[in-house]
């Protein structure tokens, strides 16, 4: 396989005289941690290897998405905002970007625009410097505001047309949609998002190269995730076939549910004749770091998945992947996963095949859950699945099976409207109740309940992986009598004698 690509690279770099150079974007300090440990890395475990990231090479910087906000303020007590000034102190050439979910500010609901219009100019004022955009549906009336803020202020701008296995989503679907954006909007980057890892070898040559032509000289990014084990190899043959850089995690956060591993993309990209402008040893501090950090924390690392062709039909995304798991096992139902994956992805067909990304992998899940735990299907509706089926989110591609829509509209609750309401501009209201707040904790506080924004806690810049003195002390007194320790640490030599 290698040598076929090889080969293929050559003969463009024979035709052309250029060989090209493939940049990687890091999605350590989002996307990875996001698929492994349910969002769960703390502001303070990303400063002490922030320089050494932004010294690496990479083209650019995962700092944040909307799950980054829930994760850090309802269970880190972290300022999300103060996370961005943090690491924008310390990554100050390469850009950071931050990962907007359509105009969902907050949980599954759209938001109005003037909300999502100031949210935008929040992060850019905080040191994000590159958008990625998506909109799971790709109605993009739903991200205009936000995107023509972002570019009006300088602003990167990357718009993800996300991928998804299922009638009428073939390349000609995406070409359109690659067209419109650019005629529309004039991103930097087009990004091929692959949540779900569902993207085959075959399907790459295709529409790869269908895209590269479409676009231009836009920058064309791939990013594909690792749950079918197929996820470097998908990557590999993207810049073969065409695209200019791959959203990657620092192994030992890649892999597993997470993207393909900076290191051996790194090298296996070289080898196939690209250049790759990556510093390969900061690239495995930083992994050195992430594996004690890993092991302090008892959290997992990424592991390369199994083959498994189910994967195809859930399409089910790796950050959505863990977050599901943790919170079966927060409700005591965790022996339910086999059962609810498999109807996820029997939902998932029923509601229309929708892309399985944000928000879409929780919306079908809570009524894979709830299949699952009742004796009827659909005998409980959440409120999300009726908002979908009724087009709160924008208009859906392929349509419901009538009789889903039936059980959905006659169970789902009555305060919802078959129609979505009009969205009317909330700042004026929000100004009056926090006009003495500054704007990013007004925009806390309307996320957000006062009581959790009153909870957050300053992050304090003192944290490392290495075993503090107070901990090993404590650690003494719990080791078998009779034995005589000796602990040597810098400047400090504590015994004990059993």
């Amino acid at each position: 396989m290698l040598t076929n690509l090889r080969n293929l690279v050559e003969a463009e770099y024979a035709r052309t005289g250029k060989r090209r150079t493939i940049a990687l974007t890091d999605g350590t300090l989002r996307d990875a941690h996001q698929c492994l440990w349910a969002t769960r890395m703390r502001t303070e475990h990303m400063l002490p290897i922030a320089e050494k990231i932004e010294d690496a090479g990479f083209g650019s910087v995962e700092a944040l998405a909307m799950v980054g906000f829930d994760a850090g303020i309802l269970f880190l007590n972290q300022d999300p905002f103060e996370r961005v000034r943090l690491l924008r102190d310390r990554i100050t050439t390469t850009p950071l970007r931050g990962a907007i979910r359509s105009n969902l500010l907050h949980g599954f609901y759209p938001q109005p625009d003037d909300i999502n219009e100031l949210f935008i100019e929040r992060m850019l004022v905080n040191g994000i410097r590159d958008f990625a955009v998506l909109d799971s549906l790709h109605s993009w009336d739903n991200v205009a505001p936000g995107i023509r803020v972002a570019k009006r202020l300088g602003a990167k701008v990357t718009i993800a047309l996300v991928f998804n296995l299922a009638p009428g989503y073939d390349d000609d679907f995406y070409v359109r949609q690659a067209r419109e954006v650019i005629e529309r909007f004039g991103p930097d980057t087009i990004c091929l998002a692959d949540a779900g890892g569902s993207l085959t070898v075959e399907r790459t040559r295709t529409l790869v190269p269908a895209l590269r032509a479409a676009i231009g000289d836009t920058r064309l990014e791939l990013n594909t995730h690792c749950l079918t084990g197929m996820g470097p190899q998908v990557a590999l043959e993207a810049a073969v076939y065409g695209a200019d850089q791959i959203l990657t995690a620092i192994d030992p956060l890649a892999n597993g549910n997470s993207l393909p591993p900076a290191q051996m993309m790194a090298r296996d990209l070289r080898a196939l004749g690209f250049d790759v402008a990556v510093d390969d040893r900061l690239l495995d501090e930083v992994g050195d770091y992430l594996g004690r950090l890993a092991d302090q924390l008892g959290y997992p690392v990424g592991v390369p998945a199994e083959y498994d062709p189910s994967n195809y039909q859930t399409q089910y995304a790796g950050g959505a992947m863990t977050n599901l798991e943790a919170q079966l096992k927060a409700a005591g139902i965790a022996d339910k996963l086999p059962a609810v994956i498999e109807e996820i992805g029997r939902v998932r067909e029923e509601l229309g095949s929708p892309v399985m990304a944000t928000p879409f992998p929780a919306i079908v899940a809570a009524q894979a859950v709830m299949n699952v735990l009742n004796t009827e299907r659909y005998a409980v509706v959440p409120d999300e699945v009726k908002k979908y089926v009724c087009g709160y989110f924008g208009a859906l591609p392929l349509p419901v099976d009538d009789n889903v829509r039936d059980l959905v509209m006659n169970n789902g609750s009555r305060d919802i409207s078959e129609t979505p309401p009009q969205l009317d501009p909330i700042l004026p209201r929000l100004r009056e109740r926090y006009g003495h707040l500054s704007p990013d904790e007004m925009i806390l506080r309307y996320m957000y309940d006062d009581q959790k924004i009153d909870a957050l806690v300053p992050v304090e810049d003192t944290f490392s992986v290495e075993q503090s003195i107070v901990e090993l002390v404590a650690g003494l007194g719990r080791m078998p009598s009779r034995r005589n320790v000796r602990l040597v640490a810098p400047g400090v030599e504590l015994s004990a004698n059993g």
